[in-house]
């Protein structure tokens, strides 16, 4: 019995190398340092055509970051979660009310359900 094993097996297709492609040389870099409003550090690393965002994320706090150090704007509120659908249901609902709603709705569909 032939195996049918794929050259991927066991590889990470993202993973970061130092190989330099076909022998050519590396682009030339420099640092772009930048801070954010609570005055945290992120350095990136870019290639000197590159050009330079104006604002990054924080690594350590996620706020937005400036190259400007002292000009960032404060993080925003933090992002809300949305409730799923049973929870929105939970809130309007007595445990009561859903039980009996779930029973109407396993009803038809049992009515609707062929054979």
């Amino acid at each position: 019995m032939k195996s049918h094993r794929s050259g991927l097996r066991a590889s990470r297709l993202a993973r970061p190398t130092d190989q330099v492609d076909r022998g050519a040389p590396l682009a030339e870099r420099h640092d772009v340092t930048y801070w954010c409003a609570d005055d945290h550090e992120t350095v990136l690393t870019l290639a000197l055509e590159a050009d330079v965002p104006p604002t990054w994320d924080c690594d350590r706090c996620s706020g937005p970051a400036s190259t400007d150090r002292g000009t960032a704007l404060p993080a925003g509120p933090t992002r809300w979660f949305p409730r799923t659908p049973y929870e929105f249901l939970m809130m309007r609902r007595s445990p009561e009310d859903g039980e009996r709603i779930l029973a109407e709705a396993l009803a038809a569909l049992r009515r609707h359900r062929p054979g």
